[in-house]
Order: structure tokens, then sequence, then C-alpha cells
């Protein structure tokens, strides 16, 4: 189910829902917020799943994530709260430009507040590590929007995200092992 909402009362009913706390919101603010629970390719007679799993032993079939996404002006605040995932394991979690498809490649590239500059400011990295009841989750804040169209997926990583400083370049976290489908909300959605 997808729900977009404005004003405070409905921030707080979503999230509440999601398990999650948005910072406190006032009038005007946007909401969006969507679950899935993840499935492979061709379970539900041949289409990919909205919350589709790549690799069952790093995101079983029936786990779930939740996602939200406030708005307030020109900035925003992402969550991600995974359940039934690998206890102990850190996954990579980025925001991916394209939908989720068969094939984990099809959910594009990270999307780039500024085009080609790799790092955590620049793109929605949200990394967590499963605690032991097999619940992840993470948050992030944007003094920035998405662009209209521009962000269609999360997809979770076999590893935590590279900053650089090790084997791996910047941004890198390894196979794409789950993707869920989220059209974000973007910049007209502040317009609102």
């Amino acid at each position: 189910m997808r729900i977009l909402a404005t004003g405070a009362a409905a921030m707080a009913a979503v999230l509440a829902t999601a398990g999650a706390a948005v910072a406190a919101a006032g009038q005007g603010d946007v909401l969006l917020y969507d679950a899935g629970r993840f499935a492979p390719v061709g379970e539900a007679g041949g289409e990919v799943p909205k919350a589709v799993t790549y690799d069952e032993e790093l995101v079983p079939a029936g786990s779930t994530i939740h996602v939200a996404q406030a708005i307030r002006g020109e900035a925003m605040q992402i969550e991600v709260a995974a359940l039934g995932l690998v206890p102990g394991h850190t996954y990579g979690t980025h925001v991916h430009t394209e939908p989720c498809g068969a094939d984990p490649a099809d959910s594009g590239g990270h999307y780039q507040d500024e085009p080609g500059v790799v790092d955590a400011q620049n793109e929605v990295w949200l990394d967590f590590t499963v605690d032991a009841r097999g619940v992840g989750k993470a948050e992030t804040g944007k003094n920035w929007l998405f662009r209209t169209g521009g962000a269609g997926s999360v997809v979770l990583h076999e590893r935590a995200t590279s900053e650089g400083h090790d084997e791996h370049p910047p941004g890198d976290a390894g196979g794409r092992v789950a993707c869920f489908t989220l059209p974000f909300a973007g910049e007209d959605a502040a317009a609102r």
C-alpha cells in the first residue's frame, strides 16, 4: 500500500504503522510510505514482485521492508526498516534510479543529487546491521530533494558501503541481493 499524506497527524499515523520515527512534522509536510514482502522473481506468475529477492540466503522470501520519506521544504528524511533478515549481517542499502526488474541491474545506478559524485552526502546510503531479532533499520536526512521521477527503488547489497578507504571504490557495496520498487516523491511534491 502506498500512502502520500500531508500534515503532522497523517505522518504520525503512517510512521506508527512503519515502526519508525521521522522528525516532528508540520503543516505542508509530505510523507511517502510503502512496505513489501520479498519474493523471488517468478513466484507471482512470472512477474517481478514489488519487493524482489535475488539471494534468498541473505534476503529470505517472506522477509519484509518498510520505507518512509518525509519532505519538509527543500529537505527530506528517508528511513528504511527490514524484518526477517540474517542476524549480524550488514547490508549496504541505497536509493537507485529505476524500478526493480528480473535482473538485479535493472534498478539502474545509485541516485545522485549531483550526477557523477559518489559519496554519502550526494547519494542516499542507508546501511544497517541486522539485530538478533532479524531487524535492521537506518535513516538519513538530505538538504536536497530527488528530481521528479529520478528515484525508483531501494536496493539491498551484500555488504556495507565502502567510503573508498579500503580495497573497494567509494559507493561499492557488492552484489545486489534484493530490490524494493518505490517511486519516491520528488521536487514537485515540495510545491504542493
